[in-house]
């Protein structure tokens, strides 16, 4: 039997060669939305740099309609996410050309809501 041992191999990392400036639409949208609808809920807003869009995370599901509708997000579009220990409400919309994540934290999951409707019942 022969045992041979090798060096092992080395990585090669890719330069992350994305730049700044290809976030501007994003960075001006959202400088845009703040102008527009400051009165609304405050967002957790995220600009990532795998991306040109944001996302924007609210803690209810008033606030998420709020921007929601803001944002004239079709109802439709609208999706509802459990995780078995949160639920969330999730749209993807469009404004000033760049790609928006809304997400809506704060809802009940259906344990919770059962355990409602038996308390008041």
């Amino acid at each position: 039997m022969t045992i041979e041992i090798t060096e092992p191999t080395a990585q090669v990392s890719v330069p992350d060669t994305a730049r700044f400036d290809e976030q501007a639409p994003a960075i001006e949208a959202l400088a845009e939305l703040s102008q527009m609808f400051g009165h609304l809920p405050r967002p957790y807003i995220t600009i990532n740099r795998f991306s040109q869009g944001m996302g924007l995370q609210l803690d209810s599901p008033s606030a998420f309609e709020q921007w929601r509708t803001a944002l004239q997000i079709a109802p439709d579009s609208v999706e509802a996410h459990d995780n078995k220990t949160n639920a969330w409400l999730a749209a993807d919309g469009v404004f000033r050309g760049v790609a928006v994540r809304l997400t809506g934290f704060g809802l009940a999951l259906p344990s919770e809501q059962d355990d409602a409707a038996a308390v008041s019942a």
